[in-house]
């Protein structure tokens, strides 16, 4: 049998993508997932099984628990005999479906069940909006922990790399207070926008649009996009023109003019990916990322086989591309500055505790 994972921010997007799903394959079993106050991990099953509802109640709020004593076992229990079935796994609103499927992999591995595509269903005309929002998933009302303290940019950050195949949605709101004409229809001018931002944020997604194709999961390759200062490739041009601006520093950067440009170059953008080489911490490879308002930085350990060097992917940047590349060129060392830095710098420094923050 072959598992379909899907993954959302909300639930009224998860239960679309589900739908969608359905109409690719109507014969499969849907299994899905709520999680809700009282760590109780709602299930329903439907589509080619009896339908069923229940409840378990985990002792704390651990996705781990959660794969291993309920949702492992019920796929164990409605998986059909036929080989080349499919299940549709509908995951909790804001779970991220790489911690699922990392719990997952050992236990499906010694079943013969294999994951055929891992899917993010999303409203695109709410996601710039979303990438920027201050407010935490349980604030925004997505979550129902309150100790959950990403953003939902954060949850999107990671999600739009790990998912292959992306699947654009009618939201609550459009579905119920938009008119037919509204831009925020699907074919309107905000969801065709949304959905250009999501691409270039994920270009190796498949978009499942319509009666498209899905994508195919390949554990090797989410490992790769995943990995913290990883550079996607350039999108193609989208139907506005705009493409992610790319900074490329051959020198390393110096600590303090780096961190006095950062706010400017993180100005306006909607996203920021990669990786940076400080002139203070010469043989540490800096990963960086950003979603809105915040931004993180993890030190990711030695340069191995990578060619010492920083680079910035600016999405949804409103600077002109020659105008913030100078801004980041000044932010080099001369070679004087790396002398002094060298010779001045403690044997033991290290930037082993960078913090994020907004």
């Amino acid at each position: 049998m072959k598992i379909i994972v899907l993954s959302s921010l909300d639930t009224s997007c998860r239960d679309a993508g589900l739908k969608h799903l359905q109409r690719h394959h109507p014969e499969a079993v849907t299994l899905s997932y709520d999680f809700i106050e009282g760590n109780r991990l709602v299930r329903r099953v439907s589509g080619n099984a009896p339908a069923e509802y229940g409840e378990a109640v985990l002792e704390h709020p651990c996705i781990g628990c959660a794969v291993k004593y309920e949702i492992f076992p019920s796929i164990q229990r409605l998986a059909p005999r036929d080989p080349d079935a499919i299940m549709l796994l509908g995951l909790p609103a804001t779970w991220h479906s790489g911690s699922v499927l990392q719990t997952l992999a050992e236990k499906l591995e010694a079943t013969g069940i294999s994951i055929d595509s891992n899917a993010l269903s999303f409203d695109p005309t709410d996601l710039e909006d979303q990438m920027w929002d201050r407010h935490t998933l349980w604030e925004s009302g997505f979550s129902s922990m309150e100790q959950d303290l990403r953003t939902p940019g954060e949850y999107f950050f990671t999600e739009l790399m790990q998912a292959d195949t992306l699947i654009p949605v009618e939201g609550m709101q459009t579905q119920l207070l938009e008119p037919k004409d509204s831009p925020r229809r699907d074919g309107g001018a905000d969801f065709s926008a949304g959905l250009e931002l999501a691409q270039h944020l994920a270009p190796h997604a498949t978009v499942c649009h319509h009666e498209n194709t899905l994508g195919s999961f390949s554990y090797e390759a989410v490992q790769q996009r995943t990995k913290a200062g990883h550079i996607p490739p350039l999108p193609h041009h989208g139907a506005s023109g705009r493409v992610p601006i790319r900074l490329h520093a051959e020198r390393p950067l110096h600590p303090q003019r780096f961190r006095e440009a950062l706010s400017e170059l993180a100005a306006s953008c909607t996203c920021l990916r990669g990786r940076l080489w400080v002139a203070s911490a010469l043989s540490e490879r800096v990963a960086i990322g950003g979603a809105g308002p915040r931004i993180w930085m993890e030190n990711t350990g030695l340069w191995s086989a990578e060619i010492a060097a920083s680079e910035l992917l600016l999405y949804g940047s409103e600077h002109e591309s020659t105008q913030i590349t100078k801004v980041f060129e000044d932010c080099q060392v001369t070679g004087k500055e790396l002398q002094e830095l060298i010779t001045t710098a403690p044997p033991t420094a290290s930037n082993n505790h960078l913090q994020g923050g907004e």
